[in-house]
């Protein structure tokens, strides 16, 4: 473990020497996920939109690695002038500080600009499970504790937490198993060795699935039979909150300015569509918005994890 800690900051310390500061006129987006993925999707879209809209060239760039640390601590170093931001879950700062005992960044080295979209995550099962609903499925749990089966994206992860949330307010017990990433996770649920899962909405287009619930306070366009946890009168958890980040002491004018785009790419029908093809759909929140929702969700994630006695590394 520690070795892959001096990993982390190997490779921090290399990002630090590398040249960080963008040509005039770019705006370098990290990502701090893999390519190819779903929150690089959106942000490629995000940044070909604003650049359109902006007139300045948006590139993005992937710095992925240890759960979005690398990213994060990249985007902390960099120059605080609008010309570097991320594009990215708010989970480098709502759960990593939690997970992890060393950290090469402070939150506070980090300035939410916008929220551009929710990952709703789900609680789902195949179509020729035995558990119809939510309340079915909770019986069940009841009467046999820990022997219901569940997969998530990993320990810690947004769709992680959610269910363990739902279980602790509902005084029920799962068994969950981390994997890495949604495809593994859907894999193992549609071969019979799940009794159910928590992948995102955007990861379950054409599986087949029989979704119990959405992870989220409302319906979603993308799934309108689906009920959320409100509607079926259980407490809500906060899904995936995605936007854009930059660093700390970026003068509020320049602040100002990204927010105002990113509000405009959020309601343009080039972005809404793009999104929609990736069955994302856009959710816009100013700056003191986001914030406090991220700082909501960091104070329910310190209360929960807690009781999940989940090792930090």
């Amino acid at each position: 473990m520690k070795a892959w800690i001096g990993v982390i900051f190997l490779s921090v310390a290399t990002l630090a020497c590398a040249q960080d500061k963008p040509a005039a006129g770019v705006t370098e987006v990290i990502v701090a996920y893999s390519a190819g993925g779903g929150v690089d999707l959106m942000a490629r879209a995000f940044a070909r939109q604003a650049a359109r809209m902006s007139g300045q060239n948006w590139v993005v760039t992937n710095r992925d690695g240890a759960a979005g640390i690398i990213g994060f601590a990249a985007l902390a170093r960099a120059a605080p002038n609008g010309q570097t931001l991320a594009f990215s879950p708010a989970s480098p700062i709502t759960h990593a500080p939690l997970l992890f005992k060393i950290m090469p960044y402070r939150n506070e080295q980090v300035e939410p600009v916008c929220q551009v979209f929710e990952n709703i995550f789900t609680i789902a099962v195949r179509a020729d499970s035995p558990i119809q609903t939510l309340q079915d499925l909770t019986a069940r749990a009841r009467a046999a504790p820990g022997k219901l089966v569940y997969g998530h994206a990993g320990n810690g992860s947004v769709p992680h937490l959610g269910v363990a949330a739902v279980a602790k307010a509902l005084r029920v017990q799962f068994n969950p198993v981390a994997f890495k990433g949604d495809s593994a996770v859907l894999a193992q649920l549609l071969g019979g060795h799940l009794d159910f899962a928590a992948p995102a909405i955007a990861s379950i287009a054409g599986k087949g699935l029989r979704v119990l619930a959405l992870l989220s306070d409302k319906r979603h366009p993308l799934l309108p039979e689906a009920p959320s946890l409100a509607d079926l009168g259980y407490p809500a958890v906060t899904p995936g909150l995605n936007g854009l980040f930059a660093p700390a002491a970026t003068p509020p004018a320049t602040l100002a300015r990204i927010q105002g785009l990113c509000q405009k790419v959020v309601a343009s029908d080039g972005f809404r569509q793009a999104a929609l093809g990736l069955n994302q759909v856009p959710a816009y929140l100013d700056a003191a918005q986001f914030k406090a929702r991220i700082l909501r969700t960091y104070q329910a994630n310190a209360e929960l994890l807690p009781h999940l006695d989940l090792e930090r590394h």
